[in-house]
């Protein structure tokens, strides 16, 4: 899961070689920022271009929406 400051060039170096190695990776869209609105849209438009060559996107609610479902299946299960 990627977030930081400037989406167009530390989130997205960093996303490049997470793919490079074989990574799975996901983006949240609202916990990524830029100085440059254009070069951040842009940098998250291109991590969904050809089917997803750099993963994909969500937003922290989605993240945090999941990650609270992997919680209660583990209380579900007693661990």
């Amino acid at each position: 899961m990627f977030s930081g400051c400037t989406t167009d060039v530390c989130v997205h170096t960093t996303l490049r070689e997470a793919c490079d190695r074989n990574f799975q990776c996901l983006t949240i869209s609202d916990a990524c920022a830029s100085g440059d609105r254009q070069a951040h849209e842009a940098a998250l438009h291109m991590v969904t271009v050809e089917d997803g060559v750099f993963g994909a996107l969500t937003d922290s609610a989605a993240v945090i929406q999941a990650l609270s479902r992997l919680g209660d299946r583990r209380e579900a299960k007693g661990a």
